[in-house]
């Protein structure tokens, strides 16, 4: 298969080279995948004719997305990370007449820094491609054939704070971020929905429990995550698989 061999070539880049393990199971074709190795393979025939100089992983090169309704972001912000979750909203229904109530996600990040800061076309495609492919078995493996290594873990402590927990063996020293909605946009039309849309994308500052220096979190690139309009025919809690990119900031 021809994106085996683009994988063994991925050591020369900023693109982490995936393990047997990671690939197996995980390399069922898809647009998505075509997609996202067929624009790999091209950053990688551009370094060899650049010589193979390194890419720099310079994070003040990396640009947030301008999500449809601008979200507010403050001039002093400094990009610290960046990372595909991938994961599950969670909802509940009070009866089958009720309309489904956000209760928290659960999730897995995948540092994506240097490829946001050196590759960000191929960014929305790694986020769609998380979307469509279950999470490792091993929680602490890296992410299916992008070979991403773990570097967060989202949850909420209680119906409206957010956590994001950077307490895995390869995470960066960001520690414990609690935080809180600070304003949402609708996806662009092009975002990858289910049957019953797309979650937006947010805008989150940090609470005063914060255990570090990161100040804002952007949900952007998402994917999937919308509940169905009505808990009809829906049990008293479910989830809804979705994907989204993160850019942390202090």
């Amino acid at each position: 298969m021809r994106y085996l061999t683009v994988i063994a070539a991925l050591a020369a880049t900023s693109f982490a080279a995936p393990t047997p393990e990671a690939l197996r199971g995980s390399t069922e074709w898809s647009p998505t995948l075509a997609g996202y190795f067929d624009l790999v393979y091209k950053h990688i025939q551009d370094a060899r004719q650049r010589g193979g100089k390194p890419p720099t992983c310079d994070l003040s090169k990396a640009s947030l997305p301008v999500a449809p309704t601008p979200l507010e972001f403050l001039p002093d912000y400094t990009l610290e990370h960046v990372a595909i979750g991938r994961g599950t909203q969670n909802y509940t229904c009070a009866n089958a007449t009720a309309t489904p109530a956000a209760a928290g996600a659960v999730a897995r990040f995948y540092n994506i820094s240097c490829m946001a800061a050196d590759y960000p076309n191929l960014v929305p495609l790694a986020s769609n491609l998380a979307y469509e492919r279950p999470l490792p078995e091993d929680p602490l493996a890296p992410f299916g054939p992008t070979g991403l290594e773990l570097s967060t873990h989202h949850f909420f402590s209680n119906g409206t704070t957010p956590v994001f927990a950077f307490d895995a063996p390869s995470s960066p020293s960001l520690g414990r971020v609690f935080a809180q909605k600070a304003g949402d946009s609708v996806a662009p039309a092009n975002a990858i929905q289910n049957e019953n849309g797309v979650i937006p994308w947010l805008y989150l500052t940090s609470r005063s429990t914060t255990e570090g220096d990161i100040r804002a979190v952007y949900r952007v690139d998402t994917a999937g995550g919308s509940p169905p309009a009505t808990c009809k025919d829906q049990p008293s809690s479910f989830t809804v698989d979705y994907a989204a990119v993160y850019w942390f900031f202090k």
